[in-house]
């Protein structure tokens, strides 16, 4: 193939002007049975009342321009709204309670994550009827001392709270609000079909390209090996625990591995000498609330072995950083547990300890490969597998957590899904590295395919969010996503402008450079 035939199989057009931009720059009472706070959310966000008809607590006329963004993480519920009170124009956050109390009982004026609320919504002052005629009003003020606006919800209802809370599809939410419909939307929808998924291509392969050089440095300071094993253990923790996982890599090395596990040990001594150590680095072998003395004799068996390999090898092992307050535990399936993943962590390392993860990865697709025939979409399947762990015989393939009820049936440590994700997320840019170093376009084609049978994940409350934010949630563009790799794209999108911009649409170019880039 001659210099003029190379194929560029990762498209840098998204890639480049994106980089190029960045360096520029109705009335009730309050009623006795409980009201989910994020009845408050959905009203506000689909602006569910009298909106020409509001007023603060103190009699000032309301005008809300703009209610802002839904919140996923922490901090305010709604961020850079813009309101108007008695006709002056204010930009900042919006938090919402049930009751006006409730900001003082969460401790906001000593959070600096408030500090740029402005608008305090509420459905009822104080917390019952009896409580707000026994005290005076609480009233919501930042960290900073500012004074922050108020409205109670209540008077301005155009239905009762209970029926709202009623009527409310809450699993929709934070999506189907036409106020909060991005400005980029209109632009996107009138590209051609064929621009439209030309530009969601290729950013989802400018994706790819950020977290190649996100790895970039760390394979020149680390090597391919524990890079990878580094990018694995962050992606098994994948969403809440990446960081503790990571620092479990960084503090318990492959090459410290090797050198404290002999490599000629029986497959089934060496996972459980491998778990030990994962579990003692973490800071989690202690298995809050786990009462021994109560178990069956093999799961007792189970964690005195854990126990005693560790009281070996702890001494051996570099200081331990980790502690289990730095795990989380909710908001995740109890299949994702740490516990569950630190130990098919260990089963990987297991597993791959001959050659490496990555060098068994780049066996596998070099398996694959053919000189003039492309990945075949079964073969792509079978990489996208590469990490599924069944490990029927692993105690925490039948339970959740330590001493807990076993499961009626064994669960896959890691699933196709999980699988997936780490291939595309962690081994895709990394094998990018390499085939772009070892000048190989053959690899580069294969990753490429590789990417592009990628089955789309099920949404979660992010995509959701997006699907309707950028997109409009309309059909004919919806289907545009075709798999990982455009809904990647869109992800990239929202993450190069509508977080750079603090989700402010009217400081955001991205309008105009679809316009002038693809339009």
């Amino acid at each position: 193939m001659t210099t003029a035939q190379v194929r560029e199989f990762f498209s840098t057009t998204y890639y480049k002007f994106t980089r190029l931009y960045s360096a520029l720059r109705v009335e009730e009472d309050e009623p006795q049975l409980r009201v989910p706070e994020k009845t408050i959310r959905c009203i506000w966000n689909d602006q569910l009342f009298k909106t020409g008809d509001l007023t603060t607590t103190d009699n000032e006329s309301l005008k809300v321009v703009y209610p802002g963004h839904w919140n996923f993480g922490s901090g305010p519920d709604f961020t850079h709204a813009i309101i108007e009170v008695d006709g002056k124009a204010y930009e900042g956050d919006v938090e919402l309670h049930v009751y006006s109390t409730d900001w003082k009982a969460h401790r906001h004026a000593e959070n600096k994550e408030y500090d740029r609320v402005v608008l305090h919504v509420f459905m009822w002052k104080g917390r019952g009827a009896k409580a707000s005629l026994r005290q005076p009003p609480v009233r919501a003020a930042g960290p900073s001392g500012k004074h922050i606006y108020e409205l109670e919800l209540k008077s301005f209802l155009k239905k009762g709270v209970i029926e709202l809370t009623h009527e409310l599809d809450f699993d929709a939410y934070p999506v189907f609000n036409k106020i909060n419909l991005g400005r980029c939307h209109k632009p996107l929808a009138d590209l051609s079909e064929e621009k439209l998924a030309h530009l969601l291509s290729s950013a989802g392969d400018a994706r790819i390209l950020t977290k190649m050089n996100r790895f970039h440095d760390r394979v020149i300071a680390n090597g391919y090996e524990q890079t990878v094993y580094e990018g694995v253990a962050e992606a098994l923790g994948y969403p809440v625990n990446k960081e503790p996982f990571r620092a479990l890599a960084e503090s318990l090395p492959l090459s410290r591995i090797r050198e404290l596990v002999p490599p000629d040990l029986k497959n089934k001594e060496k996972i459980m000498r491998l778990q030990a150590l994962l579990f003692g680095m973490s800071g989690l072998i202690e298995f809050k609330n786990l009462d021994r003395d109560a178990l069956p004799a093999d799961e007792k068996k189970y964690f005195s072995r854990l126990d005693k390999i560790w009281s070996q090898y702890k001494t051996q092992c570099p200081p331990q950083t980790l502690r289990p307050e730095h795990w989380k535990f909710g908001g995740m399936r109890p299949a994702n547990y740490p516990y569950r993943r630190i130990a098919a962590l260990g089963r990987l390392v297991a597993r791959h300890d001959a050659e490496g993860i990555f060098a068994d990865f780049l066996k596998a697709l070099g398996s694959c490969q053919a000189e003039d025939k492309e990945l075949e979409r079964k073969q792509a399947r079978n990489l996208h597998e590469f990490f599924c762990l069944k490990a029927e015989d692993d105690y925490w393939a039948g339970h959740y957590t330590a001493g807990g009820k076993p499961l009626a049936r064994a669960q896959q440590l890691v699933g196709p899904e999980r699988s997936q994700a780490v291939v595309v997320n962690i081994l895709i840019p990394i094998g990018l590295i390499y085939a772009q170093a070892s000048k190989s376009q053959a690899l580069e084609g294969t990753l490429d395919q590789l990417f592009v049978f990628a089955k789309r994940f099920p949404d979660n409350k992010s995509t959701r969010f997006m699907k309707h934010y950028i997109l409009g949630n309309r059909k004919e563009l919806l289907d545009l996503l075709v798999g990982e790799k455009e809904a990647q794209g869109l992800m990239q999108v929202y993450q190069d402008y509508c977080t750079q911009n603090d989700n402010n649409c009217n400081r955001c170019r991205f309008p105009e450079i679809v316009k002038k880039y693809f339009d």
